[in-house]
Formats: structure tokens, sequence, C-alpha cells
């Protein structure tokens, strides 16, 4: 071997891109695995929102109702002769008037803020035959709308 000891070429570690996919493959796992709770939570936001504006639509049907019930043993006009089939945007029960109000979507009654809302929110009433009142209130805030619908048997 006149001197000169052989050069043996070995390896003994990873070579730059197996080390490139490695980062690159726990790179995407973290990545996946931050997405799903940020996705997630996204959805029970939007279901609690939901959740919420249908429970404050239904107070708010409830005290209409409420207001509605007892002025129905009173004499017209505590209850507006609405024609049936005729859609109204408002429903006045004796001195009070329930409508949204153009400047800030609010549900009110005479002034005053029954429930709150946003662009879109609208307050339906209709006759819906001979002594019912069929309310329809849509509530939006921001992206969410609910759709709450009641109707009332008037006893007069």
């Amino acid at each position: 071997m006149n001197g000169v000891w052989p050069v043996k070429n070995k390896s003994s570690g990873f070579t730059l891109i197996e080390l490139m996919v490695v980062v690159l493959l726990v790179a995407l796992v973290v990545l996946v695995s931050t997405q799903v709770p940020l996705f997630t939570f996204g959805f029970w936001r939007e279901g609690t929102e939901r959740l919420r504006m249908q429970r404050d639509a239904n107070y708010a049907m409830i005290y209409i109702q409420r207001k509605l019930r007892p002025a129905s043993f009173l004499v017209a006009p505590a209850v507006p002769n609405y024609a049936e089939g005729e859609v109204y945007d408002s429903l006045t029960i004796g001195g009070d008037t329930f409508e949204v109000d153009i400047n800030n979507h609010d549900l009110v009654e005479n002034g005053d803020t029954v429930i709150s809302g946003d662009v879109g929110t609208k307050f339906i009433v209709e006759r819906s035959g001979p002594g019912a009142i069929r309310m329809t209130l849509t509530l939006v805030r921001g992206s969410v709308q609910t759709t709450f619908r009641t109707a009332v048997k008037l006893r007069n």
C-alpha cells in the first residue's frame, strides 16, 4: 500500500434535499394543525351568534305578543283593522307602534329599541285569517341572519 491510505466515501448524515423535505413536511403538519382549531372556532362563533339572535328575536316576539293579547280584548282601533293578505311593515297596538327604524335598523316600539339589528332587518305584519295576525321578524347582525315567525289569534 505504499503509504497512501485509501479514502473511504462514507456519508454519515442527511443530504440537503432530505433535510428540506423533512422541514417541508413538518411545516405542512403545523399549518394543518393550527388551521383546524381556527376553522372550528369560526363555526362555533357563528353558531353562538345565531343562537343569541334567535333568543333575542324570540324575546322580542314574545314581548309584542304580550302587548297584543290584552289589546285584542279592547275594541278597535286598539288593534288596526289590517286587510287579509295585505303586508305591513309596522304594527300599532293602542298607542304603541312596532316597526324597524330606517336609520339604525333596530326594531323599535315608539322610538325605544326592542331589539337591535343591522341593514336588512325586516318586520312584516299581515292578517292571516279571521282574527289572526302573522308577524315575521328577519334579524340581521353582520353576516348572520335569522328569521322568526309567530302568529297571534285576536280575541275580539
